[in-house]
């Protein structure tokens, strides 16, 4: 994939470059910023929201223990009024106005409680044998005696043992009537004796709410079973549902409901357990994030759009240049014509079309006249080589005829002569200007026939070649002039015998022929400017050689045959220890094709 994506991207034209490079630094980093400010201004509108909401809710938390402790404190004093007490611990009396006298005492004394207090719509007191004495307020549509579910009341609270507790009368998750219900006991044997009922006035509960902001209109409370107690905006039908807020479990907490798209937040009147719940639609709690959400990418679509014409404006001038350089280059890359670009331009692309100009024209000097005067010169330089190299071998192999001569009046100069008219005929050449690695080695053998009636027993010369390196084929008289070199510069300096060791062999892509001789060495300055000249390439060479006289000219003559032939990559390379050896190796290519008339051998073109 990633190889992929790097080729379609190199495969791209600049234009489209440039227009992709516009996108990513302009486009992508205007994204991330614009989507960075929503979701901050987005985030500290929620923070924001809750802490509000949590002091709103704090302070309504507050409101609500002091309503509940006021009916907490009524329905203690009730508890502990004596004309009460005395009518539920002592029963029933056969005097009727003594019992009228009793029920109108309790009766005013309860009817003062209701009527001073808004927070209380009705109390009653029943007695163990169920008679009721209760007081209602004047607004009161329903008296507590026709409403109140005593039976129920009075099991739950007489699991309180004597404390307040709480009960709703509901119907379809909403709650109708609040009773806050404890048992009477007697004060002496602790038995029960009565049941003490107050009807909380629901529409007071909404005064703990009263003169908060309007901002906070969302505000709803439920009991601990989650049905309806209250809320603040009556006509609003945001939630359905009730239940639809899930379990609250902790006292208080602010969390986004993704199932109502609210931001819901609530605490928990301990006294109760109701839970007060306010909460904001996510609509009207993110309008002012939606609304800068909705500028950033009418900005960002403007701003691209002004600079997307900007940027291909200014893409164009680079462009429409560009491709008249394309087009030029093509046209010299097809038919090698001088090709012309006008375009006055003082900037780096002018430069380029100058550069262009100069160089068709000069490309077409090259062509028409440097290429074939290349071709003339390499050719020159071929033959001067070989002529460098036949009078050097014929001084030496005339001496050697000429020592014999003198020293042995024999008929074994006979074969000398014949040995020598063998390598005569190989130098000068026949039609073939390539011969195989064994035909060389064997012009090499009677080289050394030929100086072994010079120095007897002094050269010792062995061969190892590889059959696959027998049958290469190679330059004539490539090899002897290294294996004079040997000779002369190696084996004549030691005063006893010595050996030379010529082999030849195929390793990886290149054919190397190594000659080796046991001779004195080199010195490590002389072998190193040695290998620095052998491994110039041709021009420097040629460029080189009048600077300073020349050494070894059968080796640089051997290593330039090499070069021309074969290209710079291939030639020799000499190793030596001193008072060991020195070694000479040739370094070919194994697989290679001819080019006619790249190569001149003799008179032969």
């Amino acid at each position: 994939m990633r190889s992929r994506i790097i080729k379609f991207y190199k495969d791209l034209s600049i234009k489209k470059k440039l227009l992709l490079a516009f996108y990513i630094q302009i486009i992508v980093p205007m994204i991330f910023m614009g989507y960075l400010s929503y979701r901050n201004s987005e985030r500290t509108i929620k923070n924001m929201s809750m802490n509000y909401a949590q002091d709103i809710l704090q302070m309504i938390e507050l409101r609500f223990e002091d309503y509940v402790d006021n009916l907490n404190i009524i329905s203690q004093d009730l508890l502990y009024d004596k004309s009460i007490y005395k009518v539920l611990a002592q029963g029933d009396t056969s005097n009727p106005l003594a019992v009228y006298e009793t029920e109108n005492e309790i009766t005013n004394t309860m009817k003062k409680i209701v009527l001073s207090r808004p927070e209380i719509q009705s109390i009653a007191i029943v007695n163990n044998k169920g008679k009721f004495y209760y007081a209602d307020d004047n607004s009161s549509s329903s008296s507590i005696r026709s409403i109140l579910p005593y039976m129920q009341v009075l099991e739950k609270a007489r699991l309180y043992d004597g404390k307040t507790t709480w009960f709703m009368d509901s119907e379809d998750g909403v709650v109708q009537n609040i009773y806050l219900a404890r048992v009477i006991y007697h004060q002496d044997d602790f038995q029960e004796i009565g049941l003490q009922v107050i009807l909380v006035n629901k529409d007071f509960i909404d005064t703990v709410y009263k003169g908060l902001t309007k901002s906070m209109q969302n505000i709803v409370i439920l009991s601990d079973q989650y049905e309806l107690i209250a809320t603040r905006n009556k006509e609003e039908h945001f939630i359905p549902n009730w239940s639809s807020f899930g379990m609250l479990e902790n006292e208080r907490d602010s969390r986004i409901d993704n199932e109502i798209s609210a931001l819901v937040s609530y605490t928990t009147i301990i006294s109760t357990g109701w839970k007060v719940i306010t909460y904001v639609p996510l609509n009207e709690l993110f309008r002012d994030a939606y609304s800068l959400r909705t500028n950033i990418i009418l900005l960002c679509t403007l701003t691209v759009v002004i600079l997307s014409l900007f940027n291909l404006a200014i893409a164009m001038g680079f462009i429409n240049p560009i491709n008249r350089l394309v087009k030029g280059m093509k046209m010299v890359q097809k038919d090698n014509r001088v090709v012309y670009i006008d375009d006055e331009r003082e900037d780096e692309i002018g430069f380029l079309n100058t550069a262009f100009n100069d160089m068709s024209r000069e490309i077409n000097h090259l062509v028409h006249w440097v290429y074939r005067e290349q071709i003339t010169r390499k050719e020159a330089e071929l033959k001067a080589l070989q002529s460098q190299i036949n009078p050097h071998f014929l001084f030496n192999t005339l001496e050697s005829i000429n020592w014999m001569a003198h020293l042995n009046n024999v008929p074994e100069i006979s074969q000398t002569v014949t040995d020598l008219s063998d390598l005569m005929e190989a130098s000068i050449g026949r039609d073939d200007i390539l011969i195989t690695v064994e035909e060389e080695f064997k012009y090499s053998d009677k080289y050394i026939s030929l100086l072994k009636r010079r120095f007897d027993d002094k050269i010792r010369f062995k061969k190892e070649i590889q059959p696959e390196a027998a049958k290469m084929r190679i330059p004539r008289l490539l090899i002897q002039p290294l294996v004079e070199n040997a000779v002369y510069h190696g084996i004549e300096k030691l005063r006893g015998s010595g050996d030379i060791l010529l082999s030849a062999k195929i390793k990886q892509d290149k054919l190397i022929i190594t000659v080796m001789d046991s001779g004195p060495g080199m010195k490590n300055s002389e072998l190193d400017a040695l290998n620095r000249k052998l491994s110039m390439d041709n021009d420097l060479y040629f460029k080189s050689l009048g600077n300073e006289p020349r050494k070894s000219i059968g080796i640089e003559n051997v290593n330039r045959r090499i070069k021309l032939f074969f290209g710079d990559s291939y030639g020799l390379k000499i190793e030596s220890e001193q008072g060991e050896y020195t070694r000479v190796i040739v370094s070919l290519p194994s697989k290679w094709e001819a080019t006619e008339g790249y190569y001149v051998q003799g008179n032969h073109h």
